[in-house]
């Protein structure tokens, strides 16, 4: 995709709920929301009228606050999921919760990066084009939340730190709440955690979309480790969230050319990311 042809897309193909991604259907994976200003009684009484299998709790990260977190069962890229996430995030919406201070997770099944170079590599691609997915997953959103620098913190420095240490690379996104990225390993879980929240379904479409095909890049032939490690290597960037803040469209364009082959997943990432 080019820029000429991004803003041809992006003007004839506005962006709209789908009703099936294009996501194998096979795949598992699962949400957790969480929301202020709605009480843990209310959450499972809204939820119960769309679904038994939800879970609701309350979230630490948020125990000063009148809070919910729902927790998804396994959900797999079908109609009636869409159509029961569609109508979740539209009860909720009436109830005006807070999100200031709210993050919106996707966990993908552990098995999609089966050995640690997998891991390592995903890492790194993921560390490359953070400014990209941070920019993309502020949503709705003009400014990051601010706990973000408490439970979803960049890794790219740190990476760049612990290069060649891969077993401890490993082991720092292991089972943590820091970072946006985290491979759970008691439940065998890659999770994702985003540094704004949304109640937009169309966003929660987007985001399961690309961490799931930013995995299978990972591992094909077309991501270089070479490219990848000569990236960490040279970055010099400090004040990261304020960096992470600003348009690139073309490297943008570059990640989107990399990971998608369908032009409606191009086309809605970069709606997105743009914040038409």
């Amino acid at each position: 995709m080019t820029s000429e042809n991004l803003l041809n897309c992006l003007k004839n193909n506005p962006t709209t709920y789908r009703s099936k991604l294009t996501i194998p259907s096979n795949i598992n994976f699962g949400l957790e929301i969480e929301l202020e200003n709605v009480s843990l009684k209310t959450a499972q009484r809204v939820l119960g009228n769309y679904s038994k299998k939800w879970q609701v709790k309350e979230d630490q990260s948020l125990a000063k606050y009148n809070n919910a977190e729902l927790v998804s069962p396994v959900l797999r890229n079908d109609k009636n999921t869409w159509i029961m996430l569609k109508n979740i995030a539209e009860a909720f919406q009436k109830l005006n919760p807070v999100l200031e201070r709210s993050s919106f997770q996707i966990n993908f099944d552990g098995s999609l990066l089966p050995t640690d170079a997998d891991k390592v590599k995903f890492l790194k691609l993921f560390a490359m084009y953070e400014d990209i997915i941070y920019r993309f997953s502020k949503g709705e959103d003009t400014e990051f939340r601010t706990s973000l620098t408490t439970y979803a913190y960049p890794i790219i420095l740190e990476m760049k730190t612990f290069l060649k240490d891969e077993e401890y690379m490993i082991a720092k996104y292991t089972d943590q709440k820091r970072s946006g990225i985290c491979f759970k390993e008691q439940k065998d879980l890659i999770e994702f955690r985003t540094p704004n929240s949304t109640l937009n379904p169309i966003l929660w479409q987007n985001y399961i979309t690309l961490f799931y095909y930013l995995i299978e890049y990972s591992k094909s032939n077309k991501c270089s480790l070479n490219e990848l490690n000569k990236y960490i290597e040279r970055y010099g960037i400090t004040y990261l969230l304020e960096n992470y803040e600003l348009e690139k469209k073309e490297k943008a364009l570059k990640l989107v050319n990399n990971i998608y082959t369908n032009i409606d997943d191009q086309t809605y990432f970069m709606d997105q990311y743009l914040g038409l």
